[in-house]
């Protein structure tokens, strides 16, 4: 008993050392992919998506032959060419050539999410919001408007705004959104709404507000929280513009999050996490082959191990 025992563990020390070593080839092969899809992202001017591969090479080997140097290489360029997008979109819209505007802000946004901006002219550029007849509308309770948006409360609303805490005018809450509080904003506008349903500015803004705050988070990278905000726009309007294209970025994103956190798993032999991670991906992204690829691997490889067991 005792020398079958001996040979259970050899056996098993054996398997690690094979795994192991899949795992160090494999993960080599990942990295080289992710080499040569940067490398055709990058000739095709998609620096954003290069960039990210960069990124993912560095994640799965912090010191890849030349991957620092290139992620700094294309945080320059985009550096350099997004303000150069938004100069020409600047002139663009003055001349009134709106089409062409909004290609040259759109291409600024693809370099840098967080360009506020481009965001900006963008909207400007549509013209989505009929500010000229709502913003000096601040709203009450009840539907009652003050004169104008300088006149002072009375004492008696004063009181009654510090009791309820919950009175919000659309001016003020297009004020918050000016400032870029985004979240602040949706709060803001969902309490006009509640005083005044159906309000079409600042459903606008609402809508707006939810687009802004989820590319900024996409610009941070947090997905998660990015990919809620687009999901409540969707339910107020789902053809909203550009909405979709985001939502399958994030979708990417997120998988490609799941993917990695599969392989940190898979090298530190955790193969039901890892499992479960490029199940999560597969299911954001079924697209993603290297997930699939891993996935049949780990499954092979916890059979035998639960087979000797």
């Amino acid at each position: 008993m005792h020398t079958l025992r001996n040979g259970w563990g050899i056996l098993l020390i054996m398997v690690g050392v094979l795994s192991a070593c899949a795992t160090t080839q494999s993960l080599q092969q990942v990295a080289q992919m992710n080499q040569d899809e940067a490398s055709r992202l990058e000739r095709a001017g998609h620096l954003r998506d290069a960039l990210e591969r960069w990124k993912i090479i560095m994640t799965i080997d912090p010191q890849y032959p030349g991957a620092s140097q290139k992620k700094t290489e294309i945080e320059a360029k985009i550096k350099e060419q997004s303000p150069r997008h938004v100069a020409a979109g600047k002139e663009l819209l003055q001349r009134r050539e709106k089409q062409g505007a909004q290609r040259e802000l759109l291409a600024a946004l693809r370099l840098d999410p967080m360009n506020r901006e481009a965001l900006e002219l963008l909207y400007q550029s549509e013209q989505q919001l009929g500010e000229q007849t709502a913003f000096a509308r601040p709203l009450r309770k009840g539907g009652i408007e003050p004169k104008s948006v300088d006149a002072k409360p009375s004492p008696a609303e004063e009181a009654e705004e510090e009791e309820t805490g919950e009175e919000v005018s659309f001016a003020e809450a297009a004020e918050v959104f000016r400032r870029g509080d985004y979240l602040a904003a949706i709060d803001a506008f969902s309490r006009v709404l509640a005083q005044q349903p159906g309000l079409r500015e600042a459903v606008e803004y609402q809508k707006l507000a939810y687009y802004n705050q989820g590319v900024a988070y996409v610009g941070k990278g947090n997905y998660a929280e990015a990919m809620k905000m687009f999901e409540r726009l969707r339910r107020i309007q789902p053809d909203f513009k550009r909405l979709g294209h985001y939502m399958q970025v994030v979708r990417e994103k997120l998988a490609d999050q799941h993917y990695l956190a599969g392989i940190r798993h898979y090298k530190e032999q955790r193969l039901r996490e890892a499992i479960e991670e490029w199940n999560q991906a597969l299911a954001l992204n079924p697209r993603l082959e290297s997930a699939k690829r891993h996935q049949e691997q780990a499954r092979k490889l916890l059979k035998r191990l639960e087979e000797i067991k």
